[in-house]
């Protein structure tokens, strides 16, 4: 959680707020990374930033083998996360310029995941039911600083290992330390730099487990989701809504513990507000470069000016 919230922190801080040494945190992030629970640490320009769209393309695959498929939906520059679960099901997130690219995805996977019947999500923004931003949930700012080329440079420098030093940015891109860091520190706060450290809690012994909650007519999806949370205690969870499909959460969560698995699922479909719950157990996920991989290596426009709503179509909608 605490490398989630801030990707670049020192592990000297992480030793403070935890309560141990350094070499204790070392020694930990280096299991976390080589046992593929933390799978890296990022840095990319935004996606709200970039006024770009995520959505959900899933249902069950038709597919004899799941790495061919798995290899054939990242030939979409569009496809960012795939999730495998149990039955063939295939959760295909994909991270869109714009919603006018919606249409030839969908159809892009139908055919890659052999996926006759998917359903289409677009994915809510700022809801509440997220503690911390994935694939774009949080909320675009009316208004954000034009990215320079050296902002650009400096989070092209970064793609490898976002926790790479100031000063080995500084030697990189040719400028001072003092100068780095002020246009990350900008960059960060502003909200047009995104870091984050994806993780496979599944890898640590977790069991990763998607719920689709289906909801009756009229209830309230966002006090049905905050109830849901607040009624139960995982290591990590979030619940996913949808703008164009009302009736229906995603709920993410892992556990290592089956009784309150069982629970949970039988508390939510009992829930007075819920129509029926199914639940799956996911066991694969796949990460994939996409467009905004390849934003920093383009030079920004010069202009220094405050950037609006739409004023930048060579990155954001059209």
């Amino acid at each position: 959680m605490l490398i989630n919230a801030n990707p670049r922190a020192h592990f000297g801080e992480f030793a403070r707020k935890l309560g141990i040494s350094r070499q204790a945190v070392h020694r930990r992030m280096h299991v976390l990374t080589e046992t593929g629970v933390i799978k890296g640490v990022f840095a990319r320009v935004s996606i709200p930033y970039l006024d770009a769209v995520s959505v959900a393309v899933s249902g069950v695959s038709k597919t004899a083998s799941v790495e061919k498929t798995l290899d054939k939906l990242g030939e979409s520059e569009l496809t960012h996360r795939v999730v495998v679960a149990g039955g063939n099901y295939f959760y295909v997130v994909g991270l869109l310029r714009n919603l006018s690219e919606l249409d030839d995805y969908s159809e892009f996977v139908k055919r890659a995941a052999q996926m006759p019947e998917p359903s289409v999500g677009i994915y809510g923004i700022d809801d509440g039911l997220m503690p911390y931003p994935v694939d774009g949930s949080e909320k675009r700012k009316q208004s954000y600083k034009e990215l320079t080329k050296l902002d650009l440079r400096i989070v092209a420098s970064l793609k490898g290992d976002a926790r790479r030093s100031v000063a080995e940015i500084a030697d990189m891109v040719g400028v001072s330390t003092k100068t780095v860091r002020r246009h990350l520190e900008d960059m960060i706060s502003d909200g047009s730099l995104d870091l984050s450290a994806p993780m496979d809690l599944a890898s640590g012994g977790d069991l990763f487990l998607v719920m689709h909650v289906n909801l009756k007519d009229g209830a309230d999806k966002i006090e049905v989701g905050r109830r849901l949370l607040s009624k139960h205690y995982f290591q990590d969870q979030y619940i996913r809504s949808y703008s164009n499909i009302p009736d229906l959460l995603g709920w993410i969560f892992w556990s290592d513990n089956m009784a309150e698995i069982r629970r949970a699922l039988r508390e939510t479909s009992e829930d007075e507000d819920v129509r029926s719950v199914m639940l799956n157990f996911a066991y694969l996920e796949r990460l994939y470069p996409t467009w905004r991989d390849r934003l920093p290596e383009i030079s920004a426009r010069p202009s220094e000016k405050t950037r609006t709503r739409h004023p930048r179509p060579k990155y954001g909608r059209q």
